[in-house]
């Protein structure tokens, strides 16, 4: 699975508004003398069809490279995919490989004194950036499609109370509630999870996977016991369906939002 990662901003200009506000505040540049960390572009297509973007370029060598800025949603989805797909191959090829077979169906990957194997470091460390990287796509997803303007109203101790959009943004609004009431009130469907509650309940048990990475509480009986519970659940985290409802969510909020790359790439 791959996904396409559009530029961010990224507005159609019509040829009126492109003579009318663009041509006389614009220069053309073939150097980078007096250019900023951060450009706004015109660029036009091979239909005719002009954008408006925005660029961070990268300096190096005394040389600037300029592209459109990507989308930090889809930016961040797709790392997420790329080390889901990447620890997928690992087990599935690389594990044969590095393991030696005892009996019928066991592989033991050699362990050195005091050394553990690449393939199974490797494994661990993609999954689990998978995991991390997927939950900070909706993260970033949910603070995007809010707007400025949209006020959320709730119950706190029984009296009635509103966030702002940057309140909604700070630590007043945990991620299980910006998910499960405040996206909700904003589509003003108040059965929007109940005739989704599987993408819910498997993005729930994602994000409660992720914090437990992050954290990774020590408070054990002993050695034997420490971070195995949450190795454990990540290891059995079925992060395909994490991922695929991740989509389905953001697609569902706002149509056509993630869209698949089928091109084949040589």
């Amino acid at each position: 699975m791959k996904i396409k990662i559009p530029p961010y901003p990224n507005f159609k200009i019509t040829e009126q508004a492109f003579n009318r506000d663009v041509v006389s505040n614009s220069v053309n540049k073939s150097d980078a003398i007096g250019l900023s960390n951060q450009l706004v572009m015109i660029t036009e297509f091979k239909t005719g069809e002009r954008r408006v973007i925005k660029a961070r370029p990268v300096k190096y060598q005394n040389k600037l490279f300029v592209t459109a800025f990507p989308n930090p949603v889809h930016l961040f989805l797709s790392v997420a995919i790329e080390h889901y797909n990447h620890s997928e191959k690992i087990k599935e090829t690389n594990f044969f490989k590095c393991g030696k077979r005892y009996g019928d169906d066991i592989y033991l990957l050699d362990i050195e004194e005091n050394g553990t194997h690449d393939c199974y470091n490797h494994y661990i460390k993609y999954r689990a950036s998978s995991i991390i990287m997927l939950v900070s796509s909706l993260e970033a997803y949910l603070n995007h499609i809010i707007p400025n303007d949209f006020i959320y109203r709730t119950i706190r101790k029984d009296k009635p109370v509103e966030f702002n959009k940057e309140e909604i943004e700070s630590s007043k609004i945990s991620f299980r509630e910006k998910l499960t009431e405040v996206i909700p009130q904003w589509l003003n469907d108040n059965s929007f999870w109940s005739i989704n509650s599987a993408d819910k309940e498997i993005i729930l048990e994602l994000y409660e996977n992720r914090r437990n990475i992050i954290h990774l509480k020590t408070n054990a009986q002993d050695d034997f016991e420490r971070y195995f519970s949450v190795i454990d659940k990540m290891l059995d985290l079925d992060v395909l369906a994490s991922i695929n409802s991740t989509i389905n969510f953001m697609n569902l909020a706002t149509k056509n939002f993630v869209e698949l790359d089928t091109e084949q790439t040589s």
